[in-house]
């Protein structure tokens, strides 16, 4: 016959675990609040449904956007390098570095520029009704 010992937990070195620590809370930082574009028109949605576009631009150093323009609203986070837009219609001249957000003109034709001889990486969200494009090049 077998004999079976019992020992107290104690003894087995086995006690409570302590809780594990809890996981650090994130932290959220504004970049910015916008009511209007950067040529100051209020913000306008397009009503209906929307397709939200991200898209990623890489514009090399010396690299050039084209004259264009936006039906519907478009945002422009700068991920690294600076651009330089001119606003066509008005002549307003912006920079933008990066961790700078853009919320581009609606309806006015602009071009953009990499700043300091150094590339620039954006990343644009598009707002615009399904099948609808929100880039309209100007025409040379």
């Amino acid at each position: 016959m077998r004999k079976i010992f019992l020992l107290p937990v104690s003894a087995l070195g086995l006690c409570a675990a302590a809780p594990a620590p809890a996981p650090p809370a994130p932290v959220s930082t504004p970049v910015g609040a916008y009511d209007t574009t950067a040529s100051g028109q209020p913000i306008l949605l397009p009503q209906g449904p929307v397709k939200v576009t991200v898209s990623r631009t890489e514009l090399p150093a010396h690299g050039q956007i084209p004259p264009h323009k936006h039906p519907f609203p478009r945002y422009n986070y700068v991920i690294a390098g600076g651009v330089r837009v001119t606003n066509l219609d008005t002549g307003a001249v912006q920079e933008f570095h990066a961790g700078q957000f853009i919320v581009e003109a609606v309806g006015q034709w602009h071009k953009g520029e990499a700043l300091d001889n150094q590339p620039a990486t954006l990343l644009a969200i598009d707002q615009a009704p399904p099948g609808q494009t929100n880039m309209i090049r100007k025409e040379p």
